[in-house]
């Protein structure tokens, strides 16, 4: 099974990056885990068999519609999705929260860029932004679940990186080398 995991597209109309609508087309499930922003947008996502949590900016609408926290199960393996955690500059809440949840992984946004994380067998994932990345690229997470494994992809959705001053540029093609 093949599972795409996004986040934090903070979009006010369904204008979704190519390469990410190709990716959403080709998956048996996507997991939003919060900040679609638009309704519109989230029932663009909604066109897909869909696992969501609604995120911080989310329209009054989309709060009233999706949980604070999901979770479900494929084949042998439990999964929740979350917005975000109480982290600062580390994700033990988050670990703890697997923890709790009794998930294999848990799925979560917020930050705007892609991190994965394995403690004492949970793991933790965050597929980043496809539109408004953080001292990131544009990304969302590839998971392929096989009977005994989880195996996570990170995929650059578009030639957009941001740095940690908040400056953004073309990082894919010209300028590569200057990365």
């Amino acid at each position: 099974m093949r599972l795409i995991a996004t986040s934090d597209t903070h979009l006010r109309k369904p204008e979704i990056p190519k390469k990410m609508l190709d990716l959403l087309e080709s998956a048996d499930l996507v997991v939003h885990a919060g900040d679609f922003d638009s309704y519109e947008v989230y029932e663009k996502f909604s066109e897909f068999k869909l696992v969501a949590v609604r995120g911080d900016s989310d329209d009054p609408e989309i709060i009233e519609s999706l949980p604070e926290i999901a979770e479900f199960k494929l084949g042998h393996y439990r999964f929740g999705v979350v917005h975000k955690g109480n982290y600062l500059n580390n994700f033990d809440d988050l670990l703890y929260k697997a923890m709790e949840l009794d998930v294999d992984l848990l799925i979560f946004g917020h930050i705007h860029r892609f991190v994965f994380e394995k403690v004492k067998g949970k793991a933790i994932l965050c597929p980043g932004s496809p539109t408004e990345p953080r001292m990131s690229f544009a990304s969302c997470a590839e998971i392929i679940i096989e009977e005994n494994e989880i195996k996570v992809r990170c995929h650059l959705v578009q030639p957009l990186f941001c740095s940690f001053g908040g400056e953004e540029l073309e990082a894919l093609g010209r300028g590569r080398e200057s990365l």
